[in-house]
């Protein structure tokens, strides 16, 4: 039986697909190596989350806070319901990702991305992160009002979305996208040379 020797550079999710279908273990492997190279970059994120707002409660600065009451948004069944514990938990790493065109025509493929699984968490760090500044929304004006400006990376000096998982991360990335294309260059350098074309 003939197996294509893949390409990354020209089809990474083509080549990830026919390495799970025979070798399974590698992505498992490739999964278990990049969310162990995550860890620092989710660490930095907690703990920026951690200096933005330190007991993870919006809002309280003057006593206990609405938002601990109820949900960000009515009516979702609790999915909103503000829970600090959750919230930090909630930080994860996810495999694969859309297809996106690239400005060259070309398409991109997302290896993997770190994101806020919470709901609630995930609302606060991009609230107002379209409209900060706007009069209206009370929701923003109160988390702008709160808002410490961002400390370092490209947002230094600014405020609103993201609060916490942009700059949180920003500074580990280089490191990990050169540790990701690394471990899945391996895999398929690997896959490629056990199942090469004869």
């Amino acid at each position: 039986m003939a197996i294509k020797v893949y390409d990354p550079t020209k089809d990474l999710d083509a080549a990830l697909k026919a390495i799970k279908k025979v070798e399974p273990a590698l992505i498992k492997d490739m999964k278990k190596d990049i969310r162990k190279e995550a860890q620092p970059a989710i660490k930095s994120i907690k703990d920026y989350l951690l200096w933005v707002d330190p007991d993870v409660t919006p809002f309280n600065n003057s006593g206990d806070s609405r938002i601990l009451e109820g949900e960000l948004i009515k009516d979702r069944g609790g999915k909103t319901k503000w829970k600090k514990e959750a919230i930090l938990r909630g930080v994860r790493v996810k495999f694969g990702g859309p297809n996106r065109k690239s400005r060259m025509g070309r398409t991109s493929f997302a290896l993997m991305s770190i994101y806020q699984a919470n709901p609630a968490g995930a609302i606060y760090d991009q609230a107002g992160s379209k409209n900060l500044g706007k009069p209206g929304n009370k929701f923003n004006e109160n988390l702008e009002a709160e808002d410490k400006p961002h400390k370092e990376g490209e947002r230094k000096g600014k405020k609103g979305g993201s609060r916490y998982m942009w700059p949180g991360a920003e500074s580990h990335l280089p490191k990990l996208r050169e540790a990701a294309a690394d471990i899945m260059n391996g895999v398929v350098k690997d896959f490629n040379r056990n199942y090469k074309r004869f």
